[in-house]
Order: structure tokens, then sequence, then C-alpha cells
């Protein structure tokens, strides 16, 4: 699977802005999704943060007693994670080529990880990471509406290309495969408030 260009034009932007990225987000993180989420975990559970750009919500999931494991394709991003979290596993890897066995994680937290992909990409590769899934809890948070890559001029990234969905596409993402206690919500989205809203959600795969 070859990555689109507007997809390594967004990869670049966290690259060249790493920093500001991340200072962007640390009073803004879902600390209430987060404890949700661990609920949801087997106590010491191995969790997936896939697309953790500069570990933000990574060391959320650390403090709320699971183990994450980050992944990210930016590696000014993973450089800014590594400074944040010295000693946290982090590999640079694209979703699609994960160097991870089946099964073999407790939960898969997956906040703006669809945000640079195609659409038409979002179900392979959703199937993909729940491959790696046991079982246990999958939050995702995206874009809400119906764009497709298509240009953004971040006041913090600079241009980026965005995908979104709606309610009811993430919806029967999660259902039509096997997700259980599925819970949807739209939010305002933590650096722009309403102007770019948010649909979150939080299911479990039970196998």
């Amino acid at each position: 699977m070859d990555l689109d260009e507007r997809t390594l034009t967004s990869v670049a932007a966290y690259d060249e802005h790493a920093a500001a990225y991340q200072q962007s987000l640390r009073l803004k993180r879902p600390v209430a999704d987060v404890r949700r989420f661990a609920d949801r975990t087997r106590r010491d559970a191995l969790v997936l943060d896939a697309g953790c750009g500069p570990a933000n919500d990574l060391r959320l999931l650390r403090d709320a007693g699971v183990h994450p494991v980050g992944v990210d394709l930016a590696m000014g991003a993973l450089r800014e994670a590594r400074m944040l979290l010295p000693r946290h596993p982090l590999v640079r890897a694209p979703l699609h080529a994960l160097p991870f066995r089946r099964r073999s994680f407790g939960g898969l937290w997956l906040s703006g990880t669809f945000t640079h992909l195609p659409r038409a990409a979002w179900r392979p590769v959703f199937a993909d990471l729940l491959g790696l899934l046991d079982r246990g809890p999958v939050y995702l948070a995206c874009y809400r509406g119906n764009a497709d890559l298509e240009r953004l001029e971040d006041p913090v990234l600079g241009e980026v290309y965005v995908s979104a969905a709606v309610e009811t596409e993430v919806e029967a993402l999660f259902t039509s495969h096997g997700l259980q206690e599925v819970t949807i919500e739209v939010r305002p989205d933590p650096i722009h408030d309403r102007r770019r809203p948010w649909v979150v959600a939080l299911g479990t795969l039970n196998r």
C-alpha cells in the first residue's frame, strides 16, 4: 500500500512542527476518555496508541495504569515523544505495516489516527489494526464531516490534508467489525473548539 502524497505532506508537517504541536495539546487532552478506556481494559494491559504523535495521549494512558506502545510515521513527533517518555516503547512505521503479532494487544487507542488517510483506506486499515487486538476497548476520534484528504491550513502545522466521517459512518465501522457497547459522541475540537467538531467513539471487542 503506497501512501498518498497528501498523506506524506501531512507527515512532513508533523516532522517540522512537532514541538509546537505538542505544546498546543499540552492542556487539551482527553483525560476523561482515557479513564473510560482504561476502565474497559484488563489490569496491566498492553495497549497500542496508533498515530501517537508527540506522546501527549501516550503519557495519559501510562498514568491511567495501562502499558501503551506508541506508533507514528513522523520522526519529528517521535523525537518529541522520546523526550517526554525517554524509556517508553516507540515505533516508527506506517499503519498498514506494523511490526506486531496478531492479537498481541489488550486495547487500541486511535485518536486522530485516520485524519490524514484517504477515506477509502479507513476500513481496511481499521480491520488490520483490529487484527492486532486480542480483546478489549477501541477508542477512535476523528473530524466530523465528509472530507477526503481536503487541504487545510492548520494554525500550528501549516498545510495538511484531512479526512473526516460522520457519526453513522463511525458507528457502522465499529458494529460491522463486531465491537460491542459502542458509544458515539460529537465534541468540539480540543484546539479549534466548535469550528471543527470531532466524532468520538468507544467500543469493546470480545473474542
